[in-house]
């Protein structure tokens, strides 16, 4: 149960309810009972006693299994429905519990038990259709007694008698997203679920890719596991732990072996972080404070100035929380907002209302190792390099490593021109930094034989700032038809107050294309091209095999590209690097390579791959190939 409604000897276990409210701005609140019942796990909908009940599958998503009604017959249309639907017994107990104390409770039980409305295609509006528990004046007792997850109902009247055990059987599992429970408490969870429809239903950069069988990729044709396990014990959810086990069951320990020559390590005694009380407030996420990169800022985040947790209460009660290590070096932990401010208001000691997520920052004594361990959790450069300005039309979701913090654009990104003319193109460096004034350089790399001018732009750029310029290119009388990339590339070489992070000195490249009269060829010429497609792969756990592809391009000067391998999750951990870069010889090919190895420990199965292409804000995908382990 969720929350228990005790009424003498009988219980009724409540875990979706709709709070009905009397009409108009003087009836009783039911904000806080609202949020008593969802802290205490049930799922409540409040609605107006005038307006259509919850509880009818054609329009509503799930379904009640009892109904809170605030206010007496005089204050609440529903409530006197209610009592005019049931036997005498329930209005005289009403009113005698009114007369006697000011307030009362009175359980009303449905018409026919539980199981017998809730079949598919369910219409529960009726009156009768669900048991009604009568709430009039002291509301506050019910929400200080929902802090126990019941609620002691005692009248005279009669009270239903469905079978109640105070017991929990909670499944458990990693990833499955969605479950059903039938009224005779059969559990049932979906192994998988996806649209068909999109992305990989509408492909919209052809040729149409599919996995190697025809079907969508994500119809998840590969291997999967399931990993499930089964909590009971006596009491509610919360009594039995459950929350607390599956973060257990999902956020299995990972041993790992600190390779340092450095003294020291981590120490024999005590914890990283303690946070009591254990199993009602877990951690969420662990940082260095700060977001300087975020920002735009020059600033690196080092957690021996301060470390950020975020705290989450799972019980649904009020938590005063203390926060230890075995480091023995804690401050007192302060709150902050989501963008990790300090909050105006701090309070002398650390307290989490139910299901509160909380976000504080504290300071450990962190040693000179995990110092170090700390500046290796990422890479500080991406793989491929240069970095491509316009990197989303390569399809590769978020911005690269460090953000680019500064940019340098090619206007127009496209220009047809004749042998022996100029061409104007328009140059641009801008700047994101907030903090600093960054300095560098823009140089220009055109074809062999052409003649850009400027051939580079030293730059200052202070805070948010940008600088332009006119780059006249001569092109040749000789020039044949083709395809002629102008490269523009911008490196950061300092700041004029504080060290770069390393993510910044990565080289940042824009590609303006020129063509000259129409390009030979059957279809015409390609910046990029596939020349030769992947073959499947057949590899033995333990070994290793090869992925590969060649591309191409007819450009008449050299490009780089970017080359990412897709393939399922799980396969992650022993196919890559995830990403490649390459140089492209003028109307040369090269060959991008990924290597399949499989640890011993990786059991047979049937998984599939393909590489994706970038290069100068052209996209291409190879075929998907099925990756076989034995």
């Amino acid at each position: 149960s969720a929350v228990r409604v005790r009424i003498g000897d009988a219980v009724r276990a409540v875990s979706v309810a709709e709070v009905v409210a009397p009409d108009g701005p003087e009836g009783t609140d039911p904000r806080d009972l609202m949020v008593a019942l969802v802290r205490a796990g049930v799922t409540a909908t409040c609605s107006a006693a005038d307006k259509p009940r919850y509880g009818d599958l054609a329009v509503d998503s799930n379904l009640p299994d009892a109904r809170f009604a605030l206010g007496g017959p005089d204050e609440n249309p529903f409530t006197a429905a209610v009592l005019a639907e049931s036997g005498i017994a329930y209005a005289d107990e009403f009113k005698r519990q009114l007369d006697a104390t000011g307030s009362a409770r009175v359980w009303v039980p449905a018409a026919a038990p539980l199981a017998e409305h809730w079949v598919p295609g369910a219409d529960l509006r009726g009156v009768r259709t669900l048991p009604v528990l009568i709430l009039a004046g002291d509301l506050d007792a019910v929400v200080d007694e929902l802090g126990d997850a019941e609620i002691v109902v005692s009248q005279r009247a009669p009270a239903e008698a469905e079978p109640f055990d105070d017991r929990t059987v909670a499944l458990l599992n990693r990833g499955v997203p969605s479950f059903a429970i039938d009224p005779d408490g059969t559990l049932h969870t979906s192994l998988m679920r996806s649209c068909t429809g999109w992305p990989s239903g509408t492909w919209i950069d052809p040729p149409r890719r599919t996995a190697p069988d025809g079907s969508n990729f994500q119809l998840q044709h590969w291997t999967h596991r399931f990993d499930y396990a089964l909590v009971t014990g006596a009491g509610d959810w919360r009594a039995v732990g459950a929350a607390s086990c599956a973060a257990e069951f999902n956020r299995p320990l990972q041993p790992v072996v600190l390779e340092s020559d450095e003294a020291g390590g981590l120490p024999a005694w005590g914890s990283l972080l303690e946070i009591e009380p254990a199993g009602v407030v877990q951690l969420g996420a662990l940082k260095a404070t700060g977001n300087p990169l975020a920002s735009g800022s020059v600033r690196s985040a080092d957690p021996a100035d301060g470390v950020t947790a975020r705290l989450v209460e799972i019980t649904g009660n009020t938590a005063e929380v203390t926060i230890r290590s075995g480091l023995r070096a804690v401050c007192a932990a302060a709150n902050l907002n989501l963008l990790e401010e300090p909050a105006p208001e701090q309070p002398s000691h650390l307290s989490l209302h139910g299901y509160q997520i909380a976000t504080v920052s504290t300071q450990l004594n962190l040693p000179r190792v995990l110092r170090a361990e700390h500046q290796r959790l990422a890479p500080e450069a991406e793989a491929a390099q240069p970095l491509y300005a316009r990197y989303w039309l390569h399809n590769r979701g978020p911005a690269p490593l460090g953000g680019l913090p500064v940019v340098a654009h090619l206007h127009p990104e496209s220009v047809t021109a004749q042998p022996g003319t100029e061409v104007i193109i328009r140059l641009t460096a801008a700047s994101d930094c907030t903090d600093a004034a960054l300095h560098g350089r823009v140089r220009l790399y055109g074809p062999p034989g052409w003649e850009a001018q400027p051939a580079g732009l030293p730059y200052v750029l202070p805070p948010g700032e940008h600088l332009e310029t006119d780059v006249v290119l001569s092109i040749p009388a000789g020039a044949e038809p083709g395809l002629y990339p102008l490269r523009a590339e911008l490196a950061v070489t300092g700041s004029g107050s504080a060290a770069l992070p390393p993510s910044w000195r990565q080289v940042v490249e824009d590609v303006c294309l020129v063509t000259i009269g129409e390009p030979s060829g059957d279809s015409g010429a390609h910046v990029l091209k596939l020349v030769s497609e992947p073959r499947a792969v057949d590899v033995k756990a333990g070994e290793t095999a090869r992925l590969s592809i060649t591309i191409g391009t007819d450009a008449r000067a050299g490009l780089t590209a970017e080359a990412h391998l897709i393939s399922p999750w799980g396969t992650w951990e022993w196919m890559g690097p995830a990403a490649a870069g390459v140089e492209l010889p003028a109307g040369g090919t090269a060959e991008i390579g990924f290597d399949v190895a499989p640890p011993p420990w990786v059991e047979p199965g049937e998984w599939w791959a393909l590489i994706r292409v970038g290069c100068a804000g052209r996209l291409i995908y190879s075929p998907s190939v099925k990756v076989t382990v034995r």
